[in-house]
């Protein structure tokens, strides 16, 4: 068991990390990469004249986008938020340096429209005592963040659980 990194981890619930703000707004262009990937036809995230006659007024992206528009660029190299540092790091010393999400849900209030520009906090939910699962032994922890616009507007709010565990030996 591991009681110590348990107890630090307990520290940290409702903890909030400093607000994040996406690099860049909201655009059309990376709606459009998104849906060609995603292979979606909706024309309120692409089709100009259609969005314009909805209640919208106005192409939309994507709900499921909102993390994508706050995530730090890939290079040059950004240092980690302080919320996922902090918990990798504890568990980490702990030997519990496997990571694995387990559960998400995000629930949506207000689309995002090209020029907005996504603001996110987060902060731990809940971590569980050591618990013994089938990859390892480990510490379920719950991330919630809240996705607002430039406007203070509520957009999402997203839970996501990790399994912070040790690898079982093999043999």
């Amino acid at each position: 068991m591991s009681p110590g990194v348990y107890d630090e981890l307990k520290t940290m619930v409702g903890q909030e990390q400093p607000e994040q703000v996406a690099v860049d707004a909201v655009c059309k262009h990376m709606i459009r990469h998104w849906c060609e990937a995603m292979e979606d036809a909706n024309p309120l995230y692409t089709d100009e004249e259609y969005a314009k006659k909805s209640k919208y007024g106005s192409i939309i992206a994507p709900p499921t986008m909102v993390q994508a528009w706050s995530m730090p660029p890939l290079w040059p190299a950004r240092e980690m938020p302080a919320v996922y540092k902090r918990i990798f790091e504890t568990c980490a010393k702990a030997g519990f340096d496997q990571i694995i999400d387990t559960d998400g849900e995000m629930e949506f209030f207000c689309p995002l429209f090209p020029g907005d520009r996504v603001h996110v906090v987060t902060k731990v939910g809940e971590v569980t005592p050591e618990k013994k699962t089938s990859l390892g032994n480990g510490h379920f922890i719950t991330l919630e963040s809240t996705y607002t616009n430039q406007r203070g507007e509520l957009v999402c709010v997203q839970r996501v659980i990790i399994l912070m565990y040790k690898a079982r030996e093999k043999g």
